[in-house]
């Protein structure tokens, strides 16, 4: 019998607890409104379940109010690709945020729509996916930097924004300054290739999602492609019914899947980052992914 599953319907939330009794004691997480639960068993008592769900990439299973929850008709029982691929990820993620992995295992359809049918094809998208997000924990770029650490990447003979040390210390874990000075009209050449036209630009629109995408105009073609208005509310790339999308469609539009099936990992990283950056950490994730998924 097909397992079921079910979303907290309550706006307060709902407690799994270790025991099917309410008390401060038997409180484990609190689960937030919308949360997937899967059904495990019923218990002796008529109200309550054995349940279980993820957070923060970890499986937890403890027991729930059933009547603090409604059945999730929208979801289906994973198909094996996405069951494998939640699996891996428990292992090479664990800290990966929910929303990525909502995103996942709702996302069937939307991988088969850009191909991504195959254990080769995945793990060379989630290699990719996992060194932009930090593993699945990044939602949106951090541009909180030191002043030493600032130099190294936006410095002078680092980047188009030239940073030098007497701007640096102004700048310091200074987020909106830096994103900017760095993406947005404090970096006229930088903000014209990314489509940046207005003041804040930079820092609305930095790194966004599973493949962060960044710029204005980037928000603005993918938006255009996908039928949202990614433009107008950059934060809808971050929540699980879209976040697949801005990053599938990069995935089609560069026609990644048959450099993926030659197992052609820096063309892909290539089209996909413009260079080189963490090349290293993408090859070593696609190492831990590929046994995985197989």
């Amino acid at each position: 019998m097909p397992q079921q599953v079910f979303r907290v319907a309550n706006t307060a939330g709902m407690w799994l607890r270790t025991e099917p009794v309410v008390s401060e004691a038997t409180e484990k997480v609190l689960l937030p409104n919308g949360q997937l639960v899967t059904k495990l068993a019923d218990t002796d008592k008529t109200d309550w379940w054995r349940v279980q769900t993820t957070v923060s990439g970890q499986v937890l299973e403890g027991f729930s109010n059933r009547t603090l929850l409604v059945a999730d008709t929208g979801s289906q029982p994973a198909p094996a690709l996405i069951t494998t691929t939640l699996a891996a990820l428990q292992q090479v993620a664990p800290w990966a945020r929910d929303v990525y992995l909502q995103a996942i295992r709702q996302g069937q359809p939307l991988f088969d729509e850009a191909g991504i049918t195959t254990p080769q094809r995945m793990a060379h998208f989630l290699a990719q996916a996992m060194q932009e997000t930090g593993a699945f924990t990044v939602l949106r770029e951090s541009m909180s930097y030191s002043a030493p650490r600032m130099l190294e990447i936006f410095g002078v003979d680092h980047h188009s924004a030239k940073i030098t040390e007497a701007e640096a210390a102004g700048l310091a874990h200074n987020e909106q300054a830096l994103a900017e000075r760095v993406y947005g009209l404090g970096n006229p050449s930088k903000a014209a290739e990314l489509g940046n036209t207005k003041p804040g630009d930079g820092f609305l629109y930095r790194g966004n999602g599973v493949l962060q995408t960044t710029g204005r105009g980037a928000h603005r073609r993918t938006g255009e492609a996908c039928g949202i208005d990614f433009e107008g509310h950059p934060e809808l790339v971050t929540v699980p019914e879209h976040a697949l999308k801005p990053a599938l469609h990069e995935w089609t539009a560069n026609r990644l899947n048959r450099f993926a099936d030659q197992d052609d990992i820096r063309t892909i990283t290539l089209r996909i980052n413009g260079g080189f950056n963490g090349f290293d950490e993408r090859k070593a994730f696609l190492a831990k992914l590929r046994p995985l998924l197989s």
